[in-house]
């Protein structure tokens, strides 16, 4: 028996959305794919669900992106830290980024980290469906960042790639004993499986790869072969389609 409300998990993709509270799950096509769909129909679910209390929420790449920062030159704390990851995201992005809402994952000193940004007017519209459904949002997280940090243990060992496909974008990254070296996002138009291929291939020209390294495949797109991606690597396709939703939200 708990006192406390449960507590709601949400994810938020362009075509797709999903509710999970417990050992319950719910899921709904998008009617118009993008943000502003998105958010349309979390709402209707939340609706539906009656719960109440506290909730995490994890968004898609193309709502809330993660890029690979080089560490600053000194310790900073936290609130120089927030200023110090705008400043750079201004200079690749332009002035309108620095109002945008961000976090970061913290990584032994000296080493490359992941920073999440969102758009502070699309994390009010979020906040504004939630308290309307009488929701609390305790953690905000990019899909990238949560899959990678529940993944991490398991592919954190020798040289790899990781690779999250959802629909028309393609995310990839190259992993060294746990560390992020590279990352590399990409639109995806036409052939899921050529489409990787050809970022992979690129990516790992860069790296300067002369053994090819597994890849993971994290998936939101359904029924695709991600055997059929080149260059004489294994590949380990994970979770796909609505399945790799539900995992993102624990069940």
């Amino acid at each position: 028996m708990s006192l406390l409300s449960p507590r709601l998990r949400i994810a938020l993709t362009p075509d797709r959305v999903a509710v999970a509270s417990g050992g319950s799950y719910r899921d709904t096509a998008v009617a118009v794919p993008g943000w502003a769909g998105a958010v349309e129909a979390v709402g209707g679910l939340l609706k539906a669900t009656n719960l109440r209390g506290r909730a995490s929420v994890r968004l898609s790449h193309h709502f809330a992106p993660v890029h690979l920062l080089l560490p600053p030159p000194v310790a900073l704390k936290p609130l120089e830290m927030q200023g110090w990851i705008r400043d750079t995201l201004a200079r690749q992005f332009g002035e309108t980024s620095r109002g945008w809402q961000v976090a970061w994952q913290a990584e032994p000193s000296g080493e490359p980290f992941l920073a999440g940004s969102l758009e502070s007017e699309r994390l009010a519209e979020l906040n504004s469906v939630l308290r309307a459904a009488s929701l609390k949002p305790v953690d905000v997280q990019p899909w990238l960042a949560a899959t990678w940090n529940r993944r991490r243990r398991h592919l954190g060992h020798g040289r790899a790639w990781f690779a999250l496909a959802e629909p028309d974008r393609v995310t990839l990254m190259r992993l060294e004993a746990g560390h992020v070296r590279s990352m590399r996002s990409a639109l995806m138009q036409g052939d899921a499986v050529a489409a990787l291929t050809d970022l992979l291939t690129r990516e790992a020209l860069l790296a300067g790869e002369t053994t090819p390294a597994p890849l993971w495949v994290e998936s939101a797109l359904p029924s695709v072969n991600w055997q059929g991606v080149g260059g004489g690597r294994s590949v380990h396709p994970l979770t796909s389609g609505r399945e790799a939703l539900s995992a993102l939200l624990g069940n």
